[in-house]
């Protein structure tokens, strides 16, 4: 009767661990989705100043060029706003690339963690058995 016993005792531990892994899996997916959401939100965030900065920019460039009596369009004036448009779109661009390593990065850390998580897991269902294993060895099957 012992070792019937310690064999469902090892079931039911298997069965809690699985559902324990399953519950842990989820929070590590909801931690990687919210901090996925968080950069996303700063890399828009700075998006839109960057972009302010750059009307701001060109705005002021045109102005200067205008009170000193440099045409608006077509001259030196449009030279520097698309040198400041070029800028501000290489800037953007490492910004991106930079949210993109961010995420990836992310995903990787959630991946190990889960995988981790499954390797805790199985190390645990396995001592339990060999404990288990060990126990019905000693013993007889009618005890």
């Amino acid at each position: 009767m012992g070792a019937a016993t310690s064999l469902a005792t090892l079931g039911l531990s298997a069965v809690l661990g699985q559902q324990k892994k399953a519950r842990s899996n989820e929070l590590i997916e909801a931690d990687r989705v919210r901090t996925a959401q968080e950069l996303k939100l700063q890399q828009l965030i700075e998006r839109r100043k960057r972009e302010q900065q750059l009307a701001k920019a060109l705005a002021s460039t045109r102005a200067r060029a205008g009170s000193s009596g440099i045409g608006a369009f077509g001259s030196a004036a449009d030279a520097i706003a698309s040198g400041l448009s070029r800028l501000a779109r290489t800037e953007q661009a490492q910004s991106d690339a930079q949210v993109r390593l961010s995420l990836q990065g992310n995903d990787t850390r959630a991946a190990l963690r889960q995988r981790n998580n499954l390797l805790d897991q199985q190390g645990s269902l396995l001592s339990q058995g060999v404990r288990t294993l060990g126990s019905i060895a000693g013993s007889s099957l009618l005890d």
